[in-house]
């Protein structure tokens, strides 16, 4: 018999550090696409809608594009997955450099780069929820603050690289920048798999022993005269030890599989709580910047720190709640649901603000709260579905991320120069998805009430 027990340790912290830098590297360059907005129209004589279909394209990809990295992660690993994708996500980048026109851009910087993080960030999740089961919350937490480190790090570094290089060296570099994962992937390893040896209790029946571990409670060690082993007690369970000593014969379970998930209604209640929370994100994510440039009249160079601000927020909230996961699993998911009804509520006020500060304050409670998200999905998402299908779960939940991703800046371009390039209606409007997004969630626990 296999068994794979998660060491929650060990290559495990190392595996945590290399999906850390994998988010640097992929969100990095997803998250700051809205600095190339304003150079893009300066450059490409087009409509604002048809230059945010870089970001939605880009953005769309690399959440939506979760079926298929679960499904070559079948084949070639996450360490393959990850590694194919640093190098798609720094030859789109190259591309985009050399581009003469708005849609080459879109299919390079939004379509070949969005494929490639795409890669980079799912396979890194998946790798670290394998490596660890009662550290996962932590685990995953300290692996996805990396979106917010690059964040911080990446907006004032492409608003230098503009003002020096332009908008063809910034993207060159963001390319070469974008190989760099290609070292990180290879740390991205599988978990060992090691076989445990069937007992013959018939023939040992008087010097064997079972008992619970005092060392590690949840696994099961079994004793005879030359050697012991300990299986993970779910994996204890699986087996029927008679009274007479026979050999224990092993009981069929019947395994949840993806048609079982996607007729689950809290699949669908997940998926929608996600679209509305990504429609609502993708609002600051691609025009917060703009907003202040344009709207409040801050300098460039300070707006680019307001993102960076964000960045250091969106860290900080991921670590933290990540840890408060980890204290308290049962309030998983109203922490979830709490965080992003704040943000949503807080990007609809954040209207009212008129200087460099107020933004600043909104960009700390924005990235917070989207970084609690990110770090509290995938256990919320674990503690409802199991580990066993968590890949495609989280493939498929990525699909409505996605979806909202692509529809959302194009929309948002529309409404900008509908309503004369003032992004008021806009951010209000996108407050208010994200805080029926954060809602929804509360549903899970009201009906699985009602129902008992």
């Amino acid at each position: 018999m296999e068994v794979t027990p998660a060491p929650n340790g060990g290559f495990g912290w190392i595996v945590v550090f290399a999906a850390f830098m994998q988010h640097v590297l992929s969100l990095g360059v997803a998250y700051t696409l809205g600095i190339y907005y304003k150079p893009f129209l300066e450059v490409f004589p087009v409509l604002p809608s048809t230059a945010a279909w870089v970001a939605a394209l880009h953005l769309g990809i690399l959440f939506g594009i979760g079926p298929v990295a679960g499904w070559l992660m079948g084949k070639i690993g996450t360490s393959g997955v990850s590694f194919a994708g640093s190098l798609i996500a720094g030859l789109g980048c190259i591309g985009a450099a050399f581009a003469t026109s708005i849609y080459v851009v879109i299919v390079c910087l939004g379509l070949i780069s969005g494929i490639g993080t795409g890669f980079m960030f799912i396979s890194s999740v998946t790798a670290v929820s394998r490596w660890f089961d009662t550290r996962r919350a932590l685990a995953t937490g300290l692996a996805v603050s990396g979106a917010g480190f690059g964040i911080f790090l990446f907006a004032p570094l492409v608003r230098l690289m503009l003002s020096h290089y332009g908008r063809e060296g910034a993207l060159l570099i963001e390319g070469g920048l974008a190989f760099q994962g290609c070292v990180f992937a290879l740390l991205l390893r599988p978990l060992p798999r090691r076989s445990l040896r069937p007992v013959a209790y018939a023939a040992k029946k008087s010097s064997l022993t079972l008992q619970l571990r005092e060392d590690r409670p949840n696994k099961l060690a079994i004793f005879d005269d030359e050697q012991e082993e300990s299986i993970p007690l779910g994996a204890a369970r699986r087996f029927s030890i008679t009274e007479n000593g026979d050999v224990p014969q092993p009981r069929t379970e019947k395994k949840q599989n993806m048609g079982d998930i996607v007729r689950n209604w809290m699949f669908w209640v997940f998926g929608f709580s996600q679209f509305l929370t990504f429609l609502s994100a993708s609002g600051p994510l691609v025009f917060l910047y703009n907003r202040a440039v344009n709207d409040l009249s801050v300098e460039v160079m300070q707006a680019a720190y307001i993102i960076s601000i964000m960045g250091i927020a969106n860290t900080a909230g991921r670590l933290v709640f990540g840890a408060l996961g980890n204290i308290f699993p049962r309030s998983r998911l109203f922490l979830l649901s709490g965080a992003i009804m704040t943000y949503g509520l807080a990007t609809a006020i954040s209207t009212l603000g008129t200087s460099f500060v107020s933004v600043a304050l909104y960009a700390v409670v924005f990235g917070a709260g989207y970084g609690c998200m990110f770090a509290l999905t995938t256990v919320v998402l674990v503690d409802h579905f199991g580990i066993e299908l968590f890949g495609p779960i989280y493939g498929n939940i990525g699909i409505f991320r996605g979806f909202a991703c692509i529809v959302g800046p194009p929309f948002a371009g529309w409404l900008i120069s509908v309503t004369g390039a003032n992004h008021t209606i806009l951010f209000i409007l996108k407050g208010s998805l994200g805080f029926c997004g954060g809602a929804a969630l509360l549903l899970i626990p009201i009906v699985k009430r009602i129902r008992s």
